[in-house]
């Protein structure tokens, strides 16, 4: 009877809350529940799915069950002895005697006749509220190393995102590097093309002047050797008297006339024909190693990347060729005079900024503010409005110095060190000996002890991230993450005299 009671008691208990149904429904599937537990499940969707067999159904079609409804009220009217499900009872169900200890090699919770049984005599035993509270010293213990690898983690998982933005960072300045020579040789072939082409061209023009002059004098001898050739002939014709006349001075001219023949080409200009053929030779031979090195050299060297990729790795190599992606633009940064602080001396391509002496006083802060005072600062160019830019500043000075390297809006560059209402439009690192401090809107956050020769920016303005490395080692020093409404441009700032910074590329 007992065994009846308890399948029935199954036939009318949620399987959410496992407890007597409560208004139930019945789901399209055929599974009932209570009308408040079901509804909790997927409170947010028209259509959920059901508990038990993942069916889905629709919120619309769930109906009531007045008739699971009515044995439910009948099996709660019961005793409450005869109701007690059989996973509720805190008594044994094989002694029915009251459960008060707790085996620890089982697990299981036991009488006193289950403790002085076989099965558990040999077992390390303990009272349950005594083996909770063991569990319980273990459980925060457990939570407390679960804690500290949470934070590990964490700290890892910075680290490593840090990482992965300096490798971004440093392949993004390699591809400037390779369009910056790449550029550069070009134009060292174009200016060599240019130059050849136009000692070519002057060459020929001076063939051409030698040539008219050639051509003036050999026709100028000709005409005269014509003139005393016709004289004879006239000679012939005339009278005795007039023939015999001077002859013999006619005669000797015509016998001592010599056609002076001019050397067609100079020897100078033979040897500038001759220096152009022999460096286009040799310009000609040198290309033909380069083509033929860089093919051999570019054929091993991709052979070796092809092959180091896997499968999902050459998927996506195909289906970047087939995108045919555009390379960034090389453009190097470089230094923008007018919107320099005063104290400034720039080099001439504008690559290096020299603090010499530190003063000038009230009257030239007067004259042009310094927005980020004690910093000398200077803008650097060409602004960012989208896309990425990645360069690198090589600091010297005194015992490290001390300077500043980042990137601001055209909004920080105008507005004064004490208005800070503006919203954050800087974003850099302050480098000194003693390590560096990362701050926005002259708000200085944490103290990072890195000591700074060579740091690396790389700033993705679509992403909103500055990411700041050290050069020398590789290793990633700080990012910000925010986001550009504006163009933002390189900045550097120097404090201390006989301090200055390189930029590269």
């Amino acid at each position: 009877m007992a065994g009846q009671q308890q399948k029935l008691l199954e036939e009318v208990t949620c399987p959410i809350c496992m407890d007597i149904l409560q208004e139930p429904v019945t789901i399209d599937c055929g599974h009932n529940f209570c009308l408040q537990c079901i509804s909790q499940v997927g409170r947010t969707s028209e259509n959920i799915q059901c508990p038990l067999c993942k069916f889905s159904v629709s919120r619309h079609t769930f109906r009531a069950n007045k008739l699971l409804a009515s044995l439910a009220e009948k099996i709660q009217a019961m005793a409450p002895g005869e109701t007690q499900r059989e996973g509720d009872d805190t008594r044994c169900q094989k002694h029915k005697e009251k459960l008060h200890y707790f085996c620890e090699q089982d697990g299981l919770f036991l009488c006193v006749v289950c403790r002085d049984s076989k099965d558990h005599r040999s077992h390390s035993v303990t009272l349950i509220d005594e083996a909770a509270q063991n569990y319980q010293v273990q459980i925060e213990s457990q939570s407390q190393d679960l804690k500290q690898k949470d934070k590990k983690i964490i700290e890892e998982k910075k680290q490593g995102e840090g990482e992965i933005r300096v490798l971004r960072a440093q392949v993004h300045l390699e591809k400037l590097k390779i369009l910056e020579e790449f550029k550069r040789l070009h134009q060292s072939l174009d200016e060599e093309e240019r130059f050849l082409l136009s000692r070519l061209d002057w060459l020929e023009q001076q063939g051409a002047r030698q040539l008219g002059q050639y051509i003036s004098v050999t026709e100028q001898q000709l005409s005269n050797l014509r003139k005393l050739t016709n004289s004879l002939k006239c000679r012939l014709q005339a009278p005795s008297i007039e023939l015999l006349k001077d002859i013999k001075d006619i005669l000797s001219r015509s016998k001592e006339f010599k056609f002076l023949n001019p050397t067609p080409v100079p020897a100078g200009l033979e040897k500038k024909s001759s220096d152009a053929k022999a460096r286009h030779e040799s310009i000609t031979e040198t290309l033909k190693k380069f083509k033929d090195n860089l093919k051999a050299e570019g054929k091993s060297d991709k052979s070796t990347f092809l092959d180091s990729l896997n499968k999902e790795e050459m998927e996506s190599w195909r289906l970047l060729q087939k995108s045919n992606s555009v390379l960034p633009s090389s453009v190097p940064v470089t230094l923008d005079v007018t919107s320099a602080d005063p104290g400034l001396t720039f080099s001439q391509d504008l690559k290096k900024v020299t603090l010499y002496t530190v003063g000038g006083g009230a009257s030239s802060r007067q004259s042009k503010p310094r927005p980020f005072y004690p910093f000398h600062c200077v803008r650097g160019c060409p602004g960012l409005s989208s896309g990425r830019q990645v360069w690198e500043a090589q600091i010297h000075g005194p015992s490290g110095g001390a300077c500043m390297v980042g990137v601001a809006t055209e909004l920080a560059q105008r507005s004064q060190s004490q208005n800070r209402s503006a919203g954050s439009c800087i974003w850099a690192l302050r480098i000194s000996a003693s390590g560096c401090q990362p701050f926005t809107n002259c708000n200085a956050l944490e103290n990072i002890p890195v000591h700074l020769k060579r740091v690396g920016v790389h700033v993705d303005h679509d992403c909103g991230e500055v990411v700041f490395y050290d050069v020398l080692t590789g290793k990633h020093v700080y990012t910000f993450q925010t986001s550009f409404d504006q163009q933002v441009f390189p900045l550097l700032g120097l404090q201390v005299a006989c301090s200055h910074i390189t930029l590269s590329p």
